[in-house]
This record gives C-alpha cells, structure tokens and sequence, in this order.
C-alpha cells in the first residue's frame, strides 16, 4: 500500500508536470473509482481547470483547482500516478486521465480499485470528513504534539503508529522501520513506554520518512534505495536483522502482520 513516502513522490509528479496547467479533457476509464460521483459530472467538472497547487495529507493528495474546489487522490493499495507525454505510453491499470493543453497527461493507475477519486469544495471539510490526523512530517507536530496525540491509549504501538486519525501517513511497512530503528518491538502497548523511549519513537517517525523521501523509496518498490541498516530490504521471508544477522521474526499485530528483530527490539 503507498504510504506517506509515496504519496510525496506523487505529489512532486504533479508539481513538477501539472501545476499552472489547464485540463484540456478528464477521461473516466473505470467509474467505480469514483465512488459516488458520476464520470459525466466528474469530467465536466475538470474540463478547463487550472491546477494551481498540491498539498498532501498523509497517504492523501489534494490538488487545489483555480475554482471549483479541490481534486482528491486517495492510492488504496495499488495505486500511483504519473506523467506520460504521450497517450500510446499509458499505463496500465489507469482508471484516471487528465490531458492538458500543450499535450501531456497525469495517469492516476489502479490495479485493485481500493483507491478513490473525487472533487471536494473544501480542503479542511474534507480532510474533517476523512477523520485524519496530522500530517507525519507536519512541521506543526512537533514531539509534545505527538504525546498529546497518543495520550491515553493502551493499544500496541504499531497499530497507533498505523491510525490515520493520530498520524496520517504512516502504514503497515514503514510502521515496521520506525520501530527497528527505535529498537521498540511492535506488539509493546505504547502507554508502557518510557519517556525516552517515546522521544525516540517519535524522532524516528520523522527520520525514517524523510529519509526514505530523499531516497527516492516507496512502501513496496525501491527499498534497496534504502541507507545500510534499514529493515525493509530484508522484510521478507528468511530477512535477517540487518544489525545482528538474527532471523526477522514474523507475526500478527492488531491484524496485520509485523516483521522485526526479536534481539534488537525489547
């Protein structure tokens, strides 16, 4: 599923090729990507819209259009966008297409269909509606922002680094490199935690991000781009722990299944 490092890769898509750009033409290959807008509304909507910038919300993208509110990208598990320059180089799996004039198009791809497309009015009335938390990276969030958020709650750490509606951003894969990196095993309740412990769960949720970004790494591609040291190269079946060469112990946390280093994290 793209995550938080993703999703700015595919913000930085649309920077990069789409901002300042009139849509010339919206095309709907497969409606039920929608939800429950209609592919005739949704496309007339876009039709001679200004892409003027992009904001991210977590594993969501926002595109503010010059009027009519904002376009919403939301990846699913298989999602992804990208920027052809030619309509015979059209991915597969694109149920999305937005042609600009002067040519060229972004190409919003899913193989699963568990994504969504859509227009809001609002970009805080729909982040409100989705139930999302800050943002991962906000500058905002800061470390007594994190304590506030996770207050009170007796759930394992994983599965609150995992809650959109505490940190959005932040999913089953790269829950499982902040946690190696803050030598934290997964299933611990994140209340028994001590005070050191936190401050450095939540350094690491900042430095495992950012680090993936500027390495050019997603959730499921490219994670040997990841620095020596990392987990997820080895999350994987007979992955070893890349500090002591352990076998990766696998289970299930709160439904989903973790990967970590039974020596290296306590």
């Amino acid at each position: 599923m793209p995550e938080l490092p993703d999703v700015e890769y595919f913000k930085r898509v649309v920077e990069e090729n789409g901002l300042n750009r009139t849509v010339k033409s919206a095309t709907v290959k497969d409606a039920r990507i929608l939800g429950q807008f209609s592919a005739k509304a949704f496309t007339a909507h876009l039709k001679g819209r200004r892409l003027v910038s992009v904001d991210r919300r977590g594993k969501h993208l926002l595109v503010k259009l010059n009027s009519g509110g904002w376009l919403t990208l939301h990846f699913g598990m298989s999602g992804g966008l990208q920027f052809v320059r030619h309509l015979d180089d059209e991915p597969p799996f694109t149920r999305v297409r937005l042609d600009f004039i002067g040519g060229g198009s972004l190409a919003y791809t899913n193989k699963r269909m568990l994504g969504r497309v859509g227009i809001a009015a609002d970009a805080a009335n729909f982040i409100a509606g989705e139930r999302l938390g800050p943002d991962a990276l906000d500058p905002a969030f800061d470390f007594q922002a994190f304590q506030a958020a996770v207050e009170g709650t007796k759930r394992d750490v994983k599965s609150v680094l995992m809650d959109q509606q505490i940190i959005a951003g932040i999913g089953n894969i790269y829950s499982d490199e902040i946690l190696f990196q803050a030598r934290i095993a997964p299933a611990r309740a994140i209340a028994e935690l001590s005070p050191v412990e936190l401050k450095e769960l939540f350094l690491q949720v900042r430095n495992v991000l950012k680090t993936a970004i500027a390495c050019g790494a997603g959730s499921e591609q490219f994670v040997e781009r990841m620095p020596k040291g990392s987990l997820l190269p080895e999350r994987k079946k007979g992955g070893r722990c890349p500090r002591c060469g352990a076998p990766l112990a696998i289970f299930k946390v709160g439904g989903r299944t973790a990967y970590c280093c039974p020596h290296c994290q306590s």
